[in-house]
């Protein structure tokens, strides 16, 4: 088995992880630092060359998931490739881990994990839309008045979407995507009527 540790910033990362690989016995074998930035998608950082060559049983940790992609969607995808390749991902910060030991992904633990995940990449794209229009002397907030144009959910739209051809349930798609169940239901009832009335 070989363990990858994959970083963006070596000296404020590898603290982090260099404990959390003492505390589940892992030795580090290879260092990868990706200094590219993390707004690439992940097929164009290094993360892509490294999944060519993982073999059966190695491990890859990072200290969180913009380490490695962009998105929750993406990182969707590199957990499939990881699972279709035996590949153990873990992540330092959560103290959380993907493992290849078994076929069966245990589903709550795969929910709390990817729940963490959109709850970080929400909070980002937040803190960064909001620093953007501070920073171009713009208002905050919406103005008064102003309606919707857009449903709640429309952000998640490509999350639900893999969500549901990865066979979760909707009570637990609704819990990933932190919003009341009936709130999902309604969303992709109107999403339906939307689009069947655009394709008219």
């Amino acid at each position: 088995m070989t363990c990858y540790i994959y970083m963006h910033d070596k000296e404020m990362e590898f603290p982090e992880i260099k404990k959390y690989l003492a505390l589940n016995q892992l030795n580090a074998d290879e260092d990868i630092v990706d200094e590219e930035p993390k707004k690439l998608h992940w097929t164009e950082r290094k993360i892509n060359h490294l999944l060519k060559k993982i073999n059966k049983g190695d491990a890859l940790v990072v200290c969180k998931p913009d380490n490695i992609a962009c998105s929750t969607s993406q990182i969707l995808e590199i957990l499939r490739i990881a699972a279709s390749c035996g590949l153990s991902v873990h992540f330092a910060e959560y103290g959380m881990s993907v493992k290849n030991e078994t076929s069966e992904i245990n589903t709550q633990h795969f929910i709390n994990l990817i729940s963490k995940i959109e709850s970080d990449f929400v909070s980002q794209r937040t803190t960064h839309a909001l620093a953007r229009r501070k920073a171009a002397g713009l208002p905050l907030g919406r103005p008064k008045g102003r309606k919707n144009n857009s449903l709640k959910l429309d952000q998640f739209k490509d999350d639900i979407a893999k969500y549901m051809n990865l066979g979760i349930s909707k009570a637990s798609i609704a819990k990933l995507v932190a919003c009341h169940p009936q709130t999902l239901y309604d969303w992709l009832d109107r999403s339906v009527k939307r689009d069947a009335a655009r394709s008219e």
